[in-house]
Order: structure tokens, then C-alpha cells, then sequence
């Protein structure tokens, strides 16, 4: 049965302690000492813990410093992160970072983007005296990919002809379809300045010169860096900013931000993000990161493991739009484009998304009754405990609703668990998505833990 169904506690400020590497949807920041706590209680022998859809990795790198961690996560971009935030980070290897920096700086790539930096710096300088439509133009109409596939037949000849001359440039140094300008093809003038984007390219080629812990330190403080300098809004990746209306004109609303996220310094912005990576305290044990599927990893679960802590995604929205750029950026792998139809022809999508973007079971209607069952009659067949993060909403309020209520996982919770209880923590609210109709209030006690202990091993019948 379910107890203790109204013990809260209430949150104030930021856990101390707490490293935030990339901006994140449902970010565990300000709940982590109250995580890491219940696990204390549950586990007083300090064991393994396994963090399953460890997204952005704040929970992995909180817990690591006083027990083994093993992260989990179907995606990348996320195994990278907190590979970075638990393995060892030495000064002899920041040192060498800096110093191998300097030759990373000059480039074939970035010479053959100057035609399209130049034509954006031009364009920047012109949006600083209230000339807007061409900075418009660029973010709206300037990535390289839509105009090979012949998208961009409208575009001014100023542009055109940067693009042009672009393109000629890197495919007469074989760089048109090379991992080498992964960033700067894909994401360049839609999501960063083509600057920025020739540097974020130059900072992962630099990563593949160093052995595989220090070169996930360099790719994480890299993505770190591209969530920082990325231009949309709140910092998110689910969609570039909109420079036109529907009328077609300008938007002259966006453009002071434009400006100030295209002026951003990719190399100093890396420079204090891999010091905020070698400054964390790491502990001294045997962590591992996994790229995996929930559902594998807790079926090869080491035998050191006293506690799951899962935080699977609720709703309809698929984390993975939002860390798309990001997962591109860590596998660098040349990726399909979903496809859409625009006044009857088949375009690119303006987000650039990836075709094999993975839609977790959890946040699918028709799926997520079975995904839970699954994990939780796993980890109890594992005879460890589970602590299920949740995101409650207000049905009487037009939050986007949770594919699953707290009520049916607390059923299914009570046929693996003998003890199942609620944490109410009050205050703590999640990130709110960008469009302003969407910034719906959210219940004060916006996240609950569900605490599952004394496994049953088979379900009860």
C-alpha cells in the first residue's frame, strides 16, 4: 500500500554543490541533496546507484562524489556528460587542453566559411544601425543543407553568393560531407553564428586527439559551451528563432538578441566551461557511463547495486527534439533530415531534426503503461529499491498532461513493492517551455518522489 502520501519538504534555493552542464528540461538541480539523502537512507552502505535516463548528468555528478555511479541514457550526447562529470580530470590534462587549443584555432574550415562569416559579421553590423532583413535573412534562410537540397531559390544574391562560395570552398577541401564540419553545415547560421559554429567544429576535432576519458571531458565542455552561445529561445534546441512574421517582414523584436547571442565568444566561453568541469569534486570510485536502453542496462544491473533513481520523461514532448544539436554533435555522423511538406513540396524541417531521433516509450500514450511495468517489475526482480522522480499537473489548469497519473504508478509500483511511499517536495518548479501561451502555472508541489523499497522479486499475484 501507499503511505505516507503527504510528507513534503520544502526547497529555497539551488542545492550547494550542484553543476549544471548544459541548459535542461526538468532539471533535478534544486532537489539533489533530497535524492541523494533518501538513498543514504535507504542504502547506508554507500552502494552502487544506478541513475537510468541520466539526461544532463546534474544527478549522476551529485551522487558520485560519495558512491559508485553507474548513468544511463539512450542518447549520446548524455553518455558523454556525465562520463565527463565521473571520471578523473587531472591538471597535467587541462594544461595539455589549453596548449593543444592554440593550434586548433587557425583552420582549413574556418577559411573555407569566411565567405559566410564575413557576409554575417556585414550583416550584424548593419542590425547594430537598425538595418535588420539581412541578419533576419541569414538566421532564417542561411544553413548550408537547404541550400544544397535546392531550398533557398529566393534568397537575396548577397547571400547567394556566400553560400555559393562557401559550399565551393569545402568541397575543394573535401569537407562538404566530412565529420570535421559537422556543426558548421548542420547548425551554422540557423542555431550559431557560422563563426561560432566553425569553432565549436574545431573544438570536437581537437577532442578526437586525446584518448577516450579526456576526449569526453572536451566534447562535454564543448556542448556545454553550444548550450550557452546557441541563439533561441531559452537556450533550448527544440527550434530555431522565427526572424520573419507572418506577413514576411523582420521581426525587429528578436534582433537585439540576435546580436548578443551571435557576439559570444565560443573559445572563452570553452575555457571557463573545462575549468568548471576540472573544478568538480569527482569521487574515487569505479563509474561507469552507458549509452543504453533502460531496459538493458537494468537487466545486466552489477551486483553492487542497492538503489535505481529514474526520471523518465511524462508528456507527449520528446526530449530528444529539444538535444537534438547536440546529439549530432556527439556522434557526428552525417544524419538524415526529417522531411516536411511546405506549400505542396517536401522541404527540410527549420529545426534541422534528425530522422532516427529517439521517442522514449514513457512519453507515448499507448506505450508508457507497459515501459513502466517493465521498470519497475525489472528493478524488483533485481531485489534493489527504486526512487521514480514525477512531475505532477493540475487537470483543472491547462498544463500539458502527463501520460501517466501518480495514482496508476503507484498501482503498478504496489504489485513489485511492498513498501511504496510519496515525497511531496514543495516549491520546486520545472523549466517552462518557450512559447509564452505555453508558460502555464505549475502546481507549487511540482515534483513528487516515489520511494519503492522492500522488492518483492516477481510481482505479486
Amino acid at each position: 500500500m501507499v503511505v505516507n502520501s503527504n510528507k513534503q519538504i520544502t526547497l529555497f534555493e539551488e542545492e550547494k554543490g550542484a553543476f549544471r552542464p548544459i541548459h535542461y528540461l526538468g532539471s533535478k538541480l534544486r532537489i539533489l541533496e533530497t535524492i541523494s539523502n533518501i538513498i543514504d537512507e535507504i542504502d547506508p552502505t554507500f552502494g552502487r546507484v544506478y541513475d537510468v535516463f541520466s539526461g544532463s548528468g546534474t544527478v549522476s555528478s551529485f551522487l558520485g562524489g560519495k558512491r559508485a555511479v553507474t548513468s544511463v541514457d539512450i542518447q549520446e550526447y548524455s553518455r558523454i556528460l556525465t562520463s565527463a562529470v565521473l571520471q578523473p580530470f587531472y591538471e597535467k590534462d587541462l594544461l595539455e587542453i589549453k596548449n593543444r587549443l592554440t593550434g586548433y584555432k587557425v583552420t582549413d574550415l574556418q577559411e573555407c566559411f569566411k565567405p559566410l562569416i564575413n557576409y554575417e559579421e556585414w550583416a550584424l553590423a548593419k542590425a547594430s544601425g537598425n538595418e535588420i532583413f539581412d541578419i533576419c535573412e541569414l538566421v532564417e534562410n542561411g544553413s548550408i543543407l537547404p541550400f544544397l537540397n535546392y531550398e533557398r531559390e529566393n534568397i537575396t544574391d548577397g547571400l547567394k553568393n556566400a553560400l555559393s562560395a562557401t559550399v565551393y570552398n569545402l568541397q575543394d577541401k573535401n569537407l562538404i560531407d566530412s565529420e570535421n564540419s559537422i556543426t558548421s553545415r548542420y547548425f551554422g547560421g540557423t542555431y550559431f553564428s557560422f563563426k561560432q559554429a566553425s569553432e565549436l567544429d574545431n573544438l570536437l576535432n581537437m577532442a578526437n586527439s586525446f584518448d577516450s576519458r579526456v576526449k569526453d571531458i572536451v566534447i562535454a565542455a564543448t556542448l556545454s559551451t553550444a548550450s550557452e552561445v546557441v541563439n533561441t529561445v531559452g537556450k533550448q534546441f527544440a527550434q530555431p528563432l522565427k526572424a520573419f512574421d507572418g506577413k514576411g517582414s523582420p521581426k525587429k523584436s528578436i534582433v537585439s538578441k540576435i546580436i548578443k547571442d551571435r557576439s559570444l565568444d565560443v573559445y572563452q566561453i570553452f575555457e571557463e566551461q573545462i575549468n568548471k568541469y576540472f573544478s568538480l569534486e569527482k569521487g574515487i570510485f569505479n563509474h561507469i557511463s552507458l549509452c543504453s536502453n533502460y531496459y538493458d542496462a537494468l537487466n545486466n544491473l552489477s551486483s553492487d547495486t542497492k538503489v535505481v533513481y529514474a526520471d523518465p520523461p511524462y508528456t507527449r514532448y520528446h526530449y530528444s527534439r529539444y538535444y537534438h544539436v547536440l546529439e549530432t554533435m556527439s556522434l557526428r555522423d552525417n544524419p538524415e533530415i526529417t522531411m516536411v511538406k511546405t506549400n505542396g513540396k517536401m522541404k527540410m524541417s527549420r529545426g534541422l531534426y534528425r530522422t532516427e531521433r529517439h521517442q522514449s516509450p514513457f512519453s507515448i500514450k499507448t506505450l508508457a503503461k507497459e515501459a513502466f511495468n517493465n521498470l519497475f517489475s525489472k528493478v524488483s526482480e533485481k531485489n534493489v529499491s527504486l526512487i521514480l522522480s514525477y512531475s505532477p499537473y493540475n487537470a483543472e489548469k491547462e498544463s500539458t498532461p502527463r501520460v501517466q497519473t501518480v495514482s496508476e504508478l503507484c498501482d503498478i509500483a504496489n504489485k513489485y513493492f511492498n513498501k511504496v511511499e510519496l515525497l511531496s517536495i514543495e516549491g520546486f518548479v520545472h523549466s517552462k517551455l518557450n512559447a509564452v501561451n505555453k508558460n502555464f502555472e505549475v502546481p507549487t508541489d511540482a515534483e513528487i518522489l516515489i520511494i519503492c523499497t522492500e522488492a518483492n522479486g516477481g510481482g505479486k499475484k
